[in-house]
Parts: structure tokens; sequence; C-alpha cells
């Protein structure tokens, strides 16, 4: 797992991008955080090269990178289900370190689990 154990989400996003002057291309964004998060790194170059003009954009962004590999898969369905699909569709391990990190329980759609993923703290 990534050293803090964190996922992204609005409060850890502003902690490490406190300072940014929005708008922002990805690359920026990782440019600023640099060293400082592992994980939030991890994250910042999985989002597609756009401008970003808010923390709370960034983390919407990271959720639609996350449902790419999660939408097909068969619900309800568990987390360990969900991380295997995520592995075999070829997820990047930031987005299976997230799916480790949620709630062992059954999930009724794509959407609960990205509901799951931005209020992991």
């Amino acid at each position: 797992m990534m050293a803090d154990g964190k996922l992204i989400n609005p409060a850890l996003l502003q902690r490490h991008l406190r300072g940014v002057n929005y708008p922002k291309r990805r690359d920026d964004l990782v440019a600023h955080v640099r060293d400082e998060c592992e994980r939030v790194n991890g994250i910042l170059r999985q989002l597609p090269d756009r401008d970003y003009h808010s923390p709370t954009e960034v983390n919407k962004a990271f959720g639609e990178v996350a449902r790419r590999y999660l939408e097909g898969v068969s619900y309800p369905a568990r987390r360990e289900h969900l991380v295997a699909e995520a592995r075999t569709r070829g997820a990047h391990q930031v987005v299976v370190d997230s799916l480790l990190m949620i709630p062992e329980r059954e999930y009724p759609g794509v959407d609960a689990v990205l509901v799951e993923l931005i209020e992991l703290e």
C-alpha cells in the first residue's frame, strides 16, 4: 500500500494542493505535490491531462478513473470481487490499493463504490 494509507478526498487534496492557483493541468498538479505524498501523486498521475479548477474537481476525476474499471462488474459485489475485477481489467495499482481500503461489504452498484472511495480517510 501507499505510504500514508489515505485515499484522495477533498480535505487531503486541500492540504497537498494548498497554494495552487487554479486552473492547472495534471502535470502542474503533480509538480506541485512532488514527493510530498506518494498516494496523492500516484492518483494525480492517473487523471486525464486537462485543466482542473478545484480540488473537488480533481477528486471527481479520480472517481471517473476508478469507474472505468468497475463498470460492467456484476453487482451486487463484495470488495474482494471488485479488487479482482479491477486487477483483471488492468487498473493502476493506486486504484487497486484504494479499493482494498473500502469496507468489506456488498455494494449494490458502481456509484456506491465510488462514494466509499471518495469518503475514505
